[in-house]
């Protein structure tokens, strides 16, 4: 696209601050190319609650911009998460409240190769849900149960955002020994079974998560070994 000599000027002047006006008797014909930026999350698994977020900023040919900046916000909390430079247009980022955020890149254009003029522009708003992190806790009826015998799990799901839904699945090491059991209205799941021959060192449970809270795993609280304790008291 061309732009004429007083369009020429506004765009020179809004991406060069200071720069109010061009030498009368100059006529100066810019080319100017627009640009269009996409942004994309990605929530790394393997650290609960932190994403990176990636900007791509494109020209109409298709190309990448030569340099730039590229300013993350959460519209939702009115804050800047930070900013990049558009070559290298990643920034990982920690620590989000859970809810729903509004997230948007704006590349703020470039000058810097006159008369070459490339345009600002901004991405669409991306919805990220941050999940909370629940408290998840797996008890039995019996702490050390004989092959055979019957034996209760239960599983408690809490959370400071309301009582957790969805289900549990009960794991002996790598058998799964009930899948999708749902929580109660007070986040409680239980499953009764007597086919836990090798004892209960192996149990733990899997909470699959919901539209709140994130997925959790806990195995069974150490509980008090009266043998154990027995054996190390001083003998008379």
């Amino acid at each position: 696209m061309r732009l004429s000599y007083v369009s020429a000027a506004l765009a020179v002047a809004a991406l060069l601050p200071g720069l109010t006006s061009l030498p009368a008797a100059a006529q100066v014909e810019v080319v100017s190319e627009t640009t269009v930026t996409r942004l994309d999350i990605i929530a790394e698994r393997a650290v609960p609650g932190r994403f990176v977020l990636n900007a791509t900023v494109s020209t109409d040919y298709g190309a990448g911009v030569p340099d730039g900046r590229v300013v993350f916000y959460d519209l939702s909390t009115s804050t800047v998460l930070g900013w990049i430079d558009a070559g290298k247009p990643s920034l990982t980022v920690d620590g989000l409240k859970p809810g729903r955020h509004l997230l948007r890149a704006d590349y703020a254009g470039s000058a810097s190769r006159l008369p070459l003029i490339v345009l600002p522009s901004q991405s669409a708003e991306v919805a990220l849900d941050v999940l909370a992190e629940p408290r998840l806790t797996l008890s039995s009826s019996d702490a050390a149960p004989a092959p055979g015998a019957v034996v209760t799990l239960t599983a408690a799901v809490t959370g400071p955002h309301g009582v957790p839904t969805g289900a549990v699945s009960f794991r002996d090491g790598d058998r799964v020994i009930a899948t999708h059991v749902p929580l109660d209205r007070t986040g409680l799941a239980a499953f009764t079974t007597s086919a836990l021959d090798n004892g209960i060192g192996g149990i733990m449970v899997v909470y699959e998560g919901d539209h709140h809270y994130a997925r959790a795993t806990a195995q069974l609280a150490p509980a008090e070994d009266r043998a154990l304790a027995l054996a190390a008291a001083p003998r008379m």
